[in-house]
């Protein structure tokens, strides 16, 4: 399984949350399982969301997007992603 890490800087969490809802069909499409997404306590600027995708091809080919990144600009949101392997789980 490959999780992607996104850290986002947003300039209006409620413009922008409005785009990741409306692109909920795009990401599935892409191979995107699920999202959990997290806001920053202390700054509602700040948000991450942990992706689980299908393939880190898939994931990489989404999140690397030329169209990704345009729809994120237009909402004043920058972001950094993180591949990750899960390793184990634990208590």
């Amino acid at each position: 399984m490959v999780y992607v890490l996104a850290q986002l800087k947003l300039e209006n969490f409620q413009r922008w949350k409005a785009v990741f809802d409306q692109r909920v069909s795009v990401r599935k499409e892409a191979g995107s399982k699920e999202a959990h997404l997290f806001l920053n306590s202390n700054d509602d600027t700040e948000a991450v969301i942990l992706f689980d995708w299908d393939t880190l091809e898939n994931a990489r080919e989404y999140m690397e997007s030329d169209v990704l990144r345009e729809a994120l600009k237009n909402v004043g949101a920058t972001y950094t992603t993180t591949y990750l392997d899960e390793v184990e789980i634990t208590t």
